[in-house]
């Protein structure tokens, strides 16, 4: 191992840790201060889809914007993070939204009205941090 505790992940093992996540954290401005929200979502064809609510405030801060995307895990002395930067839009296609309505999700609220967004991702970065 390594002296230095910050491993860079490939690209492969960046997306493995996305996709074994359910719960992550969008990061955008609001009016020009640094936002976070957290997201159930799920990874389809190397895009992150997640639903919010049709007039959610997040829908409204981030729709057609640059945001960040992270999903984390700690395992005893290993934290491993990825963060996707990607623009992020209204998935406006019904057949597509109908394919991800059958898809497994963690549901926050089941009987609300919702839409799914994608983030479309432009650059990828894992890393782990093993505490020493």
């Amino acid at each position: 191992m390594s002296e230095y505790p910050i491993e860079h992940l490939s690209d492969e093992d960046a997306w493995a840790l996305v996709q074994s996540n359910q719960i992550g954290r969008i990061a955008s401005a609001r009016q020009g201060a640094p936002d976070i929200y957290p997201v159930n979502y799920l990874v389809h064809n190397w895009k992150i889809y997640f639903r919010t609510g049709i007039e959610s405030r997040l829908r409204k801060d981030i729709e057609g914007s640059l945001v960040a995307f992270e999903a984390a895990q700690q395992m005893e002395r290993d934290f491993t993070s990825t963060v996707i930067l990607g623009t992020a839009r209204v998935l406006a296609e019904a057949e597509a939204s109908r394919m991800l309505d059958q898809l497994p999700i963690v549901e926050f609220a089941p009987d609300s009205d919702y839409i799914w967004m994608e983030v479309d991702p432009n650059e990828v970065r894992g890393r782990r941090l093993t505490i020493l």
